[in-house]
């Protein structure tokens, strides 16, 4: 069991693909990073460590060395001079990572960018760092997890109940039983790490009108599963409402609920990375260890030119960093509060 209860202690962060931007915001990180005071964290870096360093000196920048930062190249076959792809590197940097955890030489996984893309190619077979994650821990600590994406800034809470699927497999792809899961992982943290006992919630309903005039996911699924984890948890849900009047008279500063609650992927992400920008973090709950992330894509169309903004990476280091403070002393998902 993992011990959580100091930031004392070393966090793992992965650079993502080497062909996109994950190799210039690490770099632009770490130079932020070092130019900090110490925070008693000590970063071990995953991935092309010589497309790091190449990416490094384009850039101007001096990667920072000693005790606090330790990198661990995952490019070539081990005895051997042969490179890896792409997506092998990105995998075998994040498997890596969740093995350093599981065995107690680091509680908390930062993680840059990948691309889904390479990762096919590699013969990975998984959508994204989610479903990657949730396969990872069940296999390390041999518990049945379902792990959910859930988007913060500030106080501004976004969770996913589908992630990557087409808009025609929503309603195959959502059930009652994993819906009731998410929100179980969502009530269950903010009450254990936000110390939150009644949040509230407000549910995008699936069809216009949640329903009203067509559609059935709300009352063959959505209903049932709130009444279970309300019955559960001991606080109220609202109905599902319709997603285009939800947003109305939206105030960063005035927030009326503590998340949302989007049956799909862009239904809940559009208006999300409005008003969020690259402020946006991405933390998975439901995995038995503390994970954020960056809330973007590897950016090929502006990869070598300079112009990579590494806001959403250090954010996502800072939400880490104020999470593994706030959890419990076991391991278990976390949210940001």
């Amino acid at each position: 069991m993992l011990d959580m209860r100091s930031v004392s202690d070393t966090f793992c962060l992965t650079i993502g693909d080497p062909t996109g931007i994950g190799p210039e915001i690490t770099a632009r990180f770490l130079a932020h990073q070092a130019a900090l005071p110490e925070d008693g964290v000590n970063l071990r870096i995953f991935g092309d460590i010589a497309n790091l360093v190449q990416t490094a000196d384009a850039l101007g920048i001096e990667l920072p060395e000693g005790t606090r930062f330790d990198y661990e190249n995952t490019q070539y076959i081990r005895y051997s001079s042969d490179r890896k792809t792409p997506g092998q590197v990105a995998y075998e940097s994040i498997e890596a990572s969740v093995s350093e955890i599981q065995a107690g030489k680091a509680h908390a996984l930062v993680t840059g960018p990948i691309s889904k893309e390479n990762l096919q190619l590699a013969g990975v077979p998984y959508s994204g760092h989610t479903e990657m994650l949730q396969h990872l821990a069940r296999k390390a600590y041999g518990q049945p997890y379902q792990s959910d994406m859930l988007f913060v800034y500030r106080h501004f809470r976004m969770l996913l109940l589908t992630r990557h699927v087409s808009l025609r497999k929503v309603s195959e792809t959502l059930s009652i039983r994993e819906v009731n899961q998410s929100l179980a992982n969502l009530a269950e943290f903010f009450q254990s790490a936000c110390k939150i006992q009644s949040p509230r919630l407000c549910v995008l309903g699936v069809n216009p009108h949640a329903g009203e005039i067509d559609g059935e996911e709300e009352e063959r699924i959505l209903k049932p599963a709130l009444k279970l984890v309300s019955e559960r948890y001991g606080f109220g849900i609202e109905p599902p409402v319709a997603a285009d009047a939800a947003f109305r008279h939206f105030d960063i500063n005035r927030l009326h609920y503590d998340a949302y609650v989007a049956a799909y992927h862009d239904q809940g992400l559009i208006p999300f990375k409005m008003v969020a920008g690259l402020n946006a973090v991405n933390i998975t709950i439901g995995l038995p260890f503390l994970r954020t992330s960056v809330s973007h894509g590897t950016a090929p169309d502006i990869v070598g030119q300079g112009l990579a903004d590494p806001c959403s990476l250090i954010e996502a280091y800072k939400a880490a960093f104020q999470l593994s403070n706030s959890l419990p002393s076991k391991p278990e998902p976390v949210l940001s509060c």
